[in-house]
């Protein structure tokens, strides 16, 4: 017969043991923190993008629903009343190809370091 032998300790932990334990537990504390406040930013970023491209798509579709865009370069806020700061770079060109010509809008934002762009062709219509 086999007899087992439970072994417990009549001492307590040691400072060393909590110290690791401590140390261990801090630094997981930090790395999740660390990714926490990193998704947020990238959460931000995503969001900022999304509603930069809805911009851009709203401009594009009221200048194709106008007359034909004359060749200029036009730039400015988006809303005077909005506080996020988004602004417009819109540059109408003419193509190789007659009665047709390159409409591209750029939207800015985080102080014009951060932007995205939407190109298209549109024809005159008879």
């Amino acid at each position: 017969m086999v007899t087992l032998k439970i072994f417990r300790s009549q001492e307590g932990t040691s400072l060393l043991e909590v110290m690791v334990a401590v140390a261990i537990a801090s630094i997981a504390l930090v790395s999740f923190i660390s990714l926490v406040l990193s998704s947020i930013a990238m959460e931000d970023h995503s969001r900022k993008v999304t509603e930069a491209i809805l911009i851009a798509d709203q401009r594009m579709k009221e200048i194709e629903q106008g007359p034909f865009p004359e060749v200029s370069t036009k730039e400015g806020l988006i809303d005077e009343k909005d506080p996020s700061g988004f602004y417009y770079r819109l540059q109408v060109q003419e193509t190789p190809i007659e009665n047709v010509r390159q409409v591209a809008i750029e939207i800015l934002w985080d102080n014009k370091r951060r932007s995205v762009d939407l190109t298209t062709y549109m024809a005159k219509k008879d």
